[in-house]
């Protein structure tokens, strides 16, 4: 099992913008930037913490308990406004080799909140593919998202068996 995960995108370079509406797919889930960090000049990017605002008010108020934290409270990603070449993979759907700019730090138990999270990124960004053990498109993720009760162990299976 891979412990990162990574999006790419085809033929168009990434912005500021879009690093805003990733944050606004957050926020609407109830997450809010916890921390962002400027990375180094040779990655020209953004490392960005993000915490469920309910676990905030939990910490913040009188009924906080010792590791109430759940994982899927909170989530790490990298976005690289220029990739390097060490962050090209081949993507079969795209069929060619394609940087990823966004990562996501330690994805393991952090299935729901991924599930959650790219549901509503792929309705914005639909040719973009996600990538953690397998490579994942808009159709993949629609399919894992609409069975219900959701499969706990998605990232790691074959999305041609779904």
């Amino acid at each position: 099992m891979s412990e990162s995960a990574a999006i790419f995108r085809k033929g168009r370079y990434v912005t500021e913008k879009d690093l805003d509406i990733i944050i606004n797919i957050f926020k609407d889930m109830n997450f809010v930037a916890h921390g962002k960090s400027e990375l180094d000049e040779k990655d020209s990017g953004w490392v960005l913490s993000f915490i469920n605002d309910d676990w905030i008010k939990r910490w913040e108020g009188d009924y906080y308990q010792e590791n109430c934290m759940d994982d899927n409270d909170h989530i790490i990603i990298y976005f690289y406004k220029n990739a390097r070449g060490s962050f090209f993979e081949y993507i079969p759907s795209m069929k060619q080799y394609t940087p990823y700019y966004l990562l996501v730090d330690n994805m393991l138990r952090r299935e729901k909140t991924l599930l959650e999270f790219l549901h509503r990124y792929f309705i914005l960004f639909p040719e973009d593919v996600f990538w953690g053990d397998y490579f994942y498109t808009k159709d993949d993720i629609d399919k894992v998202y609409a069975k219900l009760p959701w499969n706990e162990t998605w990232m790691y299976e074959d999305p041609s068996t779904f």
